[in-house]
């Protein structure tokens, strides 16, 4: 008869996540690319390399520390903010604040969507929110910063 195997005690070693360098490296392309994009004043470029960051952000494994250091969805808020998609923008806003919550920033960018779209009732709750997230003035942040 087999003897049961004793059991350790303490935590079981666990491998590190390991996302894929190319990803990040991606990650930061795209991000560049909209930069450049940006300067270029074609904001429909930055948005579509923007939504390719997101796209590949999206598959990485979480980690502590993350392995891009902030969610690319506030950079998309921002641009479609500036291009006058206030619509897209909340979307976009809200999908980050659902895997990031009370993102300060995207309160931000969801408050300033949700003005540009004259639903100032709404827009009143989410500033409560983001003032109660935000370490700094209120005045210090502009949409431009998300980008």
């Amino acid at each position: 008869m087999a003897r049961p195997r004793k059991r350790r005690r303490g935590c079981d070693f666990q491998m590190p996540v390991n996302n894929k360098t190319k990803d990040i490296l991606k990650i930061a392309e795209n991000v560049l690319g909209a930069q450049v994009a940006l300067a270029k004043k074609d904001n429909a470029a930055a948005a579509s390399t923007l939504r390719d960051a997101v796209a590949v952000q999206d598959t990485l494994k979480y980690d502590e520390p993350q392995d891009w250091f902030y969610p690319v969805r506030e950079s998309l808020g921002g641009v479609l903010l500036m291009s006058g998609d206030a619509k897209g923008a909340e979307l976009v806003f809200r999908e980050d604040l659902a895997r990031n919550l009370r993102n300060p920033r995207s309160l931000f960018g969801l408050d300033q969507a949700l003005k540009a779209q004259e639903r100032n009732s709404d827009a009143w709750f989410v500033e409560q929110e983001f003032r109660k997230a935000w370490k700094g003035s209120a005045e210090e942040l502009r949409v431009e910063d998300l980008v």
